[in-house]
């Protein structure tokens, strides 16, 4: 018979790791007269550098951002950047708070988690500090549209329950890894007028190392574009639209003057490929942009039209949210 999870000893080496974020937002009332907030979110250090992980929309139109460690000392930090389509944000503490006794949490492989898998989240939720939840991993490689222009994807669900405050906080194994960073939650009544409970959605470490990487060098995170809108083929999606192969990207829209407009991608067109990497979904396609590619590269597009394979030269261009 098997025990249940150690979640206490999980707890106790990455508690310290965890801080309160706090950013001050200023508001202007109908009179034009100034005031300011303070809005609470979570995040992990995982440098030893004194980075700390958190999400883009804890810290977004703040004027000022300060976090607190879990012993309740207050530390100054600077924004090193963040990126909108992943909803990530790195930050770096003062230098006079990074020594040898800063715990730093190890970023975990995400893709070799299993369904079902017990999870931790430790956050803020509603200004509780240090407050922990107990879940599992209730599905891998989802996607959540959070606005008109942009689409979490590469997301762990969750059961472990997250509430407002958790953003930026991590989700992890019971190894003390990071598997994601937990960003977004459905509850409440959907538009259906279904009940949710109990779906939450962390950006997955695949997604969360490089981009944090490229924060950390650059910035911010140049995404490159092919300049399509696209979904998912799978067999209900091609035997719909009469497509010769069940897997790969469906070319829905082509965004006017872009790379691939330019290249003589058609709406219609699959996707199956780049380069000499096959693509199956969505997920795939954003991958080989963050780890490959950058902005000016030229690749090679293998589509399928009407059954025949073609292939098509496009150069990439910066795709701007």
């Amino acid at each position: 018979m098997h025990g249940l999870p150690d979640v206490a000893s999980v707890v106790e080496a990455v508690a310290p790791s965890v801080v309160l974020v706090r950013s001050t937002l200023e508001t202007t009332d109908a009179s034009g007269r100034a005031s300011a907030g303070i809005s609470h979110g979570s995040g992990v250090i995982f440098d030893a550098r004194g980075y700390i992980l958190t999400n883009h929309h804890v810290i977004e139109d703040a004027v000022k951002v300060d976090v607190v460690f879990s012993n309740g000392q207050p530390v100054n930090v600077e924004v090193v950047g963040s990126d909108t389509a992943t909803d990530l944000a790195v930050l770096r503490m003062d230098s006079a708070f990074v020594n040898d006794s800063l715990v730093v949490t190890a970023i975990g492989d995400s893709d070799a988690a299993r369904v079902g898998e017990w999870v931790v989240a430790i956050g803020n939720p509603l200004g509780f500090e240090g407050s922990v939840t107990v879940g599992v991993i209730s599905a891998k490689d989802r996607s959540l549209q959070i606005s008109d222009r942009v689409r979490l994807q590469d997301l762990i669900q969750t059961d472990a329950v997250i509430n407002p405050g958790n953003s930026g906080g991590p989700l992890l194994n019971l190894d003390g890894q990071v598997l994601g960073i937990n960003t977004a939650i459905i509850r409440g009544q959907l538009a259906s007028g279904q009940e949710a409970e109990g779906i939450g959605f962390a950006v997955a470490a695949t997604t969360v190392i490089p981009v944090a990487q490229r924060i950390i060098e650059e910035g911010r995170v140049i995404w490159p574009r092919i300049g399509v809108s696209i979904d998912d083929v799978d067999p209900v999606v091609a035997a719909e639209h009469g497509l010769s192969v069940d897997r790969g990207l469906l070319v829905l829209g082509l965004a006017d003057g872009g790379p691939a407009q330019a290249a003589g991608v058609e709406v219609g067109d699959v996707i199956v490929a780049v380069d000499d990497a096959p693509i199956a979904k969505f997920t795939d396609l954003r991958r080989l942009m963050l780890y490959r590619y950058r902005v000016g590269n030229t690749v090679t597009l293998r589509v399928i039209r009407a059954a025949v394979t073609l292939e098509l030269e496009v150069t990439l261009d910066e795709l701007v949210f």
